[in-house]
């Protein structure tokens, strides 16, 4: 079943990647929680030893978040916190589309239609409070972040632009999204996102048929990556290739 990812669209194979990835007793992040999916993977995984921190701006996400994770009797190790990820602290604008979606832009960098069509959905706008990612950890009281996913939509940059002590001090693996369409609509490049992480000294890896592939950098056919600090060892079911 993992290695039919690869080629089945609607499969998310980061649900996979997380469920061997977290470890018991691990601290743990999701940017971008939306429904809880990932969430509850990595909360199940860590055990009643572990934490994990769930972040998530949208109103009516984070309302379906909550009652999720009171559902799923996991409740005990997960914090939720209903706020904007930035580089700054302050407020940011959320446009919401009216009709829900689970995800907004597909395609490549050139294809403006999609761009376009995604300015079309009617959509309301939220102002929601914004914090740096270093601070909400900390007013969240983990002692340290061992798994970090991510998936903005487009604003992993500024994301990482407020975790620099995550990055360097607490050295946790990092899971996020980056392609060229979303990232046009922050006037950033897929690339950039890779680079900024690479550049507090981690290793870029994609995930394909269950094991974790060394890449250079971004690829056409790739949208999911996963970054591990150089000095760190993982478990051995997910050894690079070489």
């Amino acid at each position: 079943m993992e290695r039919a990812v690869d080629r089945v669209p609607f499969l998310e194979k980061e649900l996979f990647l997380l469920a061997r990835l977290v470890r018991r007793g691990d601290r743990c992040v999701d940017v971008g929680a939306a429904g809880g999916a990932h969430l509850l993977v990595m909360a199940a995984r860590t055990g009643r030893s572990g934490r994990v921190l769930g972040i998530e701006p949208r109103p009516g996400s984070f309302a379906v978040l909550r009652r999720v994770v009171q559902l799923s009797g996991l409740g005990g190790r997960v914090a939720l916190a209903p706020v904007a990820l930035s580089d700054t602290t302050g407020s940011v604008t959320l446009r919401v589309p009216v009709v829900p979606t689970r995800a907004h832009l597909r395609g490549s960098v050139r294809d403006t239609d999609a761009v376009a069509a995604f300015a079309r959905l009617p959509a309301r706008e939220v102002e929601v409070p914004a914090h740096r990612l270093d601070d909400v950890v900390a007013a969240a009281r983990l002692d340290r972040v061992d798994v970090l996913k991510c998936d903005v939509e487009g604003a992993e940059l500024l994301v990482l632009a407020g975790a620099s002590r995550v990055l360097r001090h607490d050295r946790p693996v990092v899971v996020l999204e980056a392609d060229d369409l979303h990232q046009q609509r922050f006037d950033a490049r897929a690339q950039d996102v890779g680079d900024a992480v690479v550049a507090h000294g981690y290793r870029m890896h994609r995930y394909r048929r269950g094991r974790l592939e060394p890449v250079t950098g971004v690829n056409d056919d790739e949208d999911d990556y996963v970054f591990v600090p150089k000095e760190r060892t993982l478990p051995t079911g997910l050894r690079c290739r070489t």
